[in-house]
C-alpha cells in the first residue's frame, strides 16, 4: 500500500548543529505531536564538520516522519533547495532549527483558505516583535527596504518562516539560479511576478544563540547578490543576452 503524503513538509537546513540538534528536534515535534500535526520533518545537511550528520539518522531511525537530505557543500540555501523539492506535503513549510512556531504553521492555512499561495514571518508588520539586538533589526529592516526598492514595493520578510504550496514550490524552485543568501528571496520574488499571492503574519523572533554568521561580511555579499538577481530578471523579461 502507498505511503500517504503528509500534509505538512518541514524544511530545516542544518550545518552543525550538533550541540543542539536533538534537543531542537525532540522539542518541535513534540510541539506538532501536541496539536495533531500530519507532517514530516526534512532535515537537510549542508557540509557540516560535526557529528550533525550522524545525529541526523540517528533521529530518523528513531522517528519514520524524520528524514534526513544532504548538500555537499555548506549551502544554506542549496539545503533549502534539496528539502522543498523533495517535500511530499500540501505544504512546503521553512523553519531554522532554533527558529520555529507550529503556532505560525496553522495559522498560515486561514491565509491559504483565502487564496494565499505562500505565506510569510514578518518581523516587521504591525503585530511583530523583535526581541534581537537593535543591529539585527536593522539589518532586517534595510534588506526589505533594499528590496522593495529593487524588486517590488510590497515586498515584505523573505528570510524566516514561510509556508508555501507545494505546487507553488514545484514551480518556482526549479527556476531559481542563487543559493548560499538569496534562495527563497528569488523564489519568492518569481512566485510574486507570476501571480502568486503571497501574505504575512506577524511573527515573535528572538535569538537563542549567536548568529552563525557575520553581519559585517553577509551585508555587502547580501547587497551584490540583490543586484545581481536584479540584472538577471531584468534580462529575463526583456530578453536580453
Amino acid at each position: 500500500m502507498p505511503k500517504r503524503d503528509p500534509r505538512y513538509s518541514i524544511v530545516i537546513p542544518i550545518h552543525n548543529e550538533a550541540e543542539c540538534l536533538e534537543e531542537e528536534v525532540r522539542g518541535l515535534v513534540g510541539e506538532l505531536d501536541a496539536q495533531a500535526v500530519d507532517f514530516e520533518l526534512l532535515l537537510a545537511e549542508n557540509g557540516s564538520t560535526d557529528a550533525t550528520f550522524e545525529l541526523a539518522e540517528s533521529l530518523a531511525a528513531a522517528d519514520p516522519r524524520v528524514r534526513v537530505l544532504r548538500a555537499p557543500l555548506p549551502d544554506y540555501g542549496l539545503a533549502m533547495k534539496i528539502g522543498m523539492l523533495a517535500g511530499r506535503g500540501e505544504y512546503i513549510a521553512n523553519f531554522d532549527i532554533d527558529f520555529h512556531d507550529v503556532t505560525f504553521l496553522l495559522a498560515a492555512g486561514r491565509l491559504f483558505a483565502e487564496g494565499a499561495g505562500i505565506v510569510v514571518g514578518s518581523k516587521l508588520m504591525e503585530g511583530a516583535e523583535d526581541r534581537r539586538s537593535f543591529a539585527r533589526h536593522l539589518v532586517s529592516y534595510g534588506f526589505t527596504t533594499i528590496l522593495r526598492l529593487l524588486f517590488d514595493p510590497k515586498m515584505d520578510d523573505t528570510h524566516g518562516m514561510k509556508v508555501l504550496r507545494r505546487e507553488v514550490v514545484q514551480e518556482y524552485a526549479p527556476r531559481t539560479v542563487m543559493t548560499r543568501d538569496l534562495f527563497d528571496t528569488e523564489l519568492i520574488i518569481r512566485a510574486r511576478r507570476g501571480g502568486v499571492v503571497v501574505k504575512a503574519l506577524p511573527v515573535t523572533v528572538e535569538e537563542k544563540r549567536k548568529p552563525r554568521s557575520s553581519i559585517v561580511r553577509r551585508i555587502p555579499r547580501t547587497i551584490r547578490g540583490l543586484l545581481k538577481l536584479r540584472i538577471l530578471l531584468w534580462k529575463e523579461r526583456y530578453g536580453r543576452a
